[in-house]
């Protein structure tokens, strides 16, 4: 890390100054001040949350390390000048300095911030996909004896189709095309084929 006791007149390229604000405001200074044009990032985090008294759930960002957010240093006369105009553009914020001096840091010292985002954001997506199976796996559906039936995304078997040859509403027996011998499968791994769909005439009022 390298203090400077005054802004340069041409501030280091590639490198960072921090910004301070209240918790708050952490996500809402970085998106105003990348919408103004400054290469501005904090860490963050997708959460899922659930309503109180209820079961409704929404996913919401976070900082990952609030109040803090990192700007290019070149841009650090432009933030001086904000942080003491009368009528600052952005929320309020202000340049951390460390002894009266503006610590001016490297890519490879917010490393570590970086990697806790993406390891954060990979943890939150497999949050989801087990989500997504739970619900999935929740669900019945009633196949009986001749439907066709296609094996979804999620089944080893992905794409192939095949005859329902013993019905059921948890699991049941399908014969795959060309094959030999019937599989046990459960039955949200199935959908209907669309060709069967297709097929099945249309419901509706007489004309």
């Amino acid at each position: 890390m390298n203090d400077n006791t005054t802004i340069p007149p041409i501030a280091p390229t590639g490198r960072w100054c921090i910004l301070r604000t209240s918790p708050g405001r952490t996500l809402g200074l970085m998106a105003a001040l990348s919408s103004a044009g400054f290469a501005a990032w904090t860490p963050r985090q997708t959460q899922t949350r659930r309503r109180p008294r209820s079961s409704i759930k929404f996913q919401v960002e976070v900082p990952i390390a609030p109040t803090i957010v990192f700007v290019r240093a070149e841009h650090l006369r432009d933030l001086a000048a904000a942080e003491v105009a009368l009528v600052n553009p952005f929320p309020a914020f202000t340049i951390f300095r460390h002894v009266g001096r503006i610590p001016i840091i490297a890519d490879i010292e917010i490393e570590g911030l970086r990697n806790e985002e993406r390891t954060m954001r990979e943890e939150w997506e497999r949050e989801i996909e087990r989500e997504r199976l739970k619900a999935e796996r929740a669900k019945r559906k009633r196949l009986v004896l001749g439907q066709r039936v296609r094996f979804n995304a999620d089944s080893a078997a992905a794409g192939v189709t095949g005859v329902v040859e013993k019905g059921g509403d948890k699991f049941v027996m399908v014969m795959p095309d060309g094959g030999t011998r019937a599989m046990k499968i459960a039955t949200w791994l199935l959908s209907l084929d669309d060709v069967e769909c297709s097929s099945q005439p249309t419901l509706g009022a007489a004309a």
